[in-house]
């Protein structure tokens, strides 16, 4: 695994504390948020590279902060993955028409989560790369 900075936006406390836990212990730098709103404004206010963001949270769902996000932040600047429950799968597809990269179902299973992460992480220095050297 490699060093990034994830922010992790759900209204559900164990799992930003579980969430958060692992991927501290799998050594990434971990920032939490405990709605959409408050997400927005960390992301306004320093750098992240990659989001978890919760779909049903209160203050701003995290659709409603996905569509935001998406005026300010490209796919490659700030990869999304949403976390949604098994049975709100079909939600999903309307996040990836507004700018999800991915999405995890809950309960989380770990070693899913990381690939997913290191899968948009690498997308994401690879096309950054590529910018630098045009």
């Amino acid at each position: 695994m490699s060093t990034a900075k994830i922010l992790i936006a759900d209204d559900g406390l164990v799992i930003r504390t579980v969430v958060s836990r692992k991927l501290t212990e799998a050594g990434y730098e971990v920032a939490t948020a405990c709605n959409g709103q408050e997400a927005i404004d960390k992301i306004n206010s320093e750098p992240f590279d990659l989001l978890l963001l919760d779909i049903y949270m209160p203050v701003l769902n995290g659709i409603e902060a996905l569509r935001q996000l998406r005026q300010s932040y490209t796919q490659i600047q700030l990869p999304v993955i949403m976390a949604t429950a098994k049975d709100e799968e079909a939600q999903v597809v309307s996040c990836f028409d507004d700018g999800a990269n991915d999405f995890v179902a809950k309960p989380i299973n770990f070693p899913i989560l990381f690939a997913r992460i290191e899968t948009q992480l690498k997308l994401k220095r690879a096309t950054e790369e590529l910018e630098r050297l045009k």
